[in-house]
């Protein structure tokens, strides 16, 4: 009997363990899936981990039964199990019996505290983390019962405990922020699920990117000025057809003068349509927004969706065209590179492992990354940028920079600018600077 007391004891202890652990640890998606899958006491817990009051009782009931668990343990199970094991040592008598009750006593408390920190405190607790939906939903409904059953007690000891934080300045009133995640929380989490396979490195990269979206500036990711193909207002069919084969796009930005003034946009099938049947190309010229290069890419998508079109004009500080976005740009931030034409050249080739050939217009940070390096620069966001602003006039082929310890060689110009550039960090051992 004394054994059935005792095990009764460090099952009701473990219950409550892994009921307090378990509430805390319990996801609101694994819940609200359950309660798809019509299960009712996934509901219960839900309703208790939405609002600070009743989970605060949950985890203080859950206090409750452990305290009191316990100290039943300590006072009946330390009692009896010494008793009967003193029993067992007979023919002790006097001095002799005083010290077989303190032997007793020992082996009895060593015996408990093993199995009620083993079975009662370990191993519910290390199932509760483990499973935590799981066990909260079977939990959750006993938990619930003894709270009914000592609620003023309860309730008296929860409100002691608020009013204490309250003297301290903590209110537990709603839920607060801390209970959210972060971006860089989520980031981790998509990067330790993608180290665990449970995420292809595809998706963790496409979610990564995701993540990092609304950081990115209009001038980060435009197409700059020097690379805009564009029509003038009254191309003839001739001029068209001489873009399409040299920069093939389904839009191009319709100008007026100079690319200072961009008076909109023209899809390609309708400038097509409009020039064999002679008619002018005004009536199926969009006007697109302007924004600022340091507008951010949501305010990018809002600007054309409000307008009705997939380009944007991006103005530098003095009010002309710095460059252009597409919404298959702002696509390309998350999923990588869709030209509508394969391009002869990757953007990066990397060479070795400390060294790589980077397009001109390639963002510095992505230089970085692909060198394993953290590349950044405060006035300037492409390799070009990057070399014209070290060198201070206009580059020719061979020209070599250093920044951050990155070396950098002109290897071919576009325009005014870089076209190719050879980036590397030069290795002492192996020469590669040579």
């Amino acid at each position: 009997m004394t054994i059935l007391v005792i095990a009764l004891l460090i099952g009701i202890n473990g219950l409550f363990v892994a009921a307090e652990f378990a509430i805390v640890g319990v996801s609101r998606m694994e819940l609200e899936a359950s309660m798809r899958a019509g299960n009712p006491a996934a509901r219960l817990v839900l309703w208790i981990i939405t609002d600070p009051h009743r989970h605060d009782r949950f985890i203080a009931t859950a206090q409750l039964g452990i305290t009191a668990a316990s100290l039943g343990l300590g006072m009946y199970g330390e009692h009896q199990l010494a008793d009967a094991i003193a029993a067992r040592l007979t023919g002790w008598e006097g001095e002799r019996w005083i010290a077989a009750h303190t032997v007793a006593s020992v082996v009895a408390i060593t015996l408990l505290t093993y199995f009620h920190i083993v079975l009662g405190e370990m191993a519910p607790k290390s199932l509760a983390l483990d499973r935590p939906g799981r066990m909260a939903i079977w939990i959750a409904p006993i938990v619930r019962a003894f709270q009914f059953a000592l609620y003023p007690l309860v309730v008296g000891l929860n409100t002691i405990g608020t009013r204490l934080l309250a003297m301290l300045g903590v209110r537990r009133t709603s839920v607060g922020p801390e209970h959210y995640r972060t971006p860089e929380e989520i980031a981790f989490i998509v990067r330790e699920s993608q180290a665990g396979g449970l995420l292809r490195e595809a998706s963790a990269q496409v979610m990564g990117d995701l993540l990092e979206f609304g950081d990115r500036t209009a001038g980060e990711i435009m197409v700059p000025r020097v690379r805009i193909a564009a029509l003038p207002v009254g191309a003839h069919l001739g001029a068209l057809r001489a873009l399409l084969r040299t920069a093939p796009h389904t839009r191009y930005p319709v100008y007026e003068g100079t690319l200072d003034h961009i008076v909109g946009m023209v899809h390609v099938r309708d400038a097509l349509r409009s020039l064999r049947e002679g008619a002018g190309a005004p009536e199926y010229i969009r006007p697109v927004p302007y924004l600022p290069a340091t507008a951010r890419t949501e305010q990018l998508m809002v600007a054309m969706r409000q307008a009705g079109v997939q380009m944007a004009v991006v103005m530098d500080e003095h009010g002309g065209t710095a460059g252009i976005v597409t919404m298959e740009d702002l696509f390309e931030e998350v999923v990588g590179d869709i030209t509508e034409r394969p391009s002869e050249v990757p953007e990066i080739v990397v060479e070795g492992p400390r060294r790589l050939r980077a397009d001109g217009a390639v963002r510095i940070e992505e230089v970085g990354d692909a060198l394993g390096v953290v590349l950044e620069h405060e006035d300037v966001d492409t390799v070009s940028g990057l070399v014209l602003a070290l060198l201070g006039r206009r580059p020719m082929a061979g020209d070599r920079v250093v920044y951050d310890g990155v070396h950098f060689q002109v290897a071919k110009l576009r325009g005014n600018g870089v076209g190719r550039c050879i980036a590397w960090i030069p290795d002492v051992v192996s020469g590669m600077e040579d």
